[in-house]
């Protein structure tokens, strides 16, 4: 009687176990590129969150040249990306002034040749091309349960752009 009243508990508890599992959300498949360039997976994962579909949408820019690039997941907007190349000399900007509505922005140093302001939720960002009369300008929002709204918050993001931007700037013809 006992065996039995425990082989019952158990069964019971494993179909919790299972009926939990099959609800829970996992993180959807991860693109290896973003905005028509290549992303590190390491970079991006962070910053999607669990859910059971994961769309891109991209929509290009003729003048100036770049594109507007959207991430969403289960119809929510995640990660909303606006890139333009400039070809003329970008204009003086205190860049410790540019993050200042949103929070925990920042003036943070950059891997690549430019400034950037960034905080845990939104980045302005500006690129310096191979050139002195060319720039590539981009402004990237960021929402959802991913958004770390601290202090360090921002360390997400800026390794996106780290790694995001120059591959960017190469695409459109501002990098080598």
């Amino acid at each position: 009687m006992v065996k039995a009243w425990r082989t019952a508990q158990l069964a019971f508890c494993g179909a919790i176990v299972l009926m939990v599992a099959g609800c829970s959300k996992t993180q959807p498949g991860i693109p290896d590129n973003f905005c028509h360039v290549p992303v590190d997976n390491s970079v991006i994962a962070p910053l999607v969150p669990d859910g059971d579909s994961l769309e891109q949408k991209y929509t290009p820019f003729d003048s100036p040249p770049g594109a507007q690039c959207d991430l969403s997941v289960d119809g929510r907007g995640v990660l909303s990306v606006a890139v333009h190349r400039w070809d003329r000399a970008p204009d003086t900007t205190d860049w410790n002034k540019v993050g200042s509505p949103y929070k925990y922005a920042a003036q943070r140093k950059v891997a690549f040749p430019g400034h950037a302001s960034i905080g845990s939720d939104h980045a302005v960002v500006e690129a310096t091309c191979n050139t002195r009369t060319a720039y590539v300008s981009v402004v990237v929002d960021f929402w959802g349960n991913r958004v770390e709204d601290t202090p360090a918050g921002y360390k997400k993001l800026l390794r996106f752009v780290n790694d995001f931007i120059p591959r960017e700037t190469k695409k459109l013809d501002c990098t080598n």
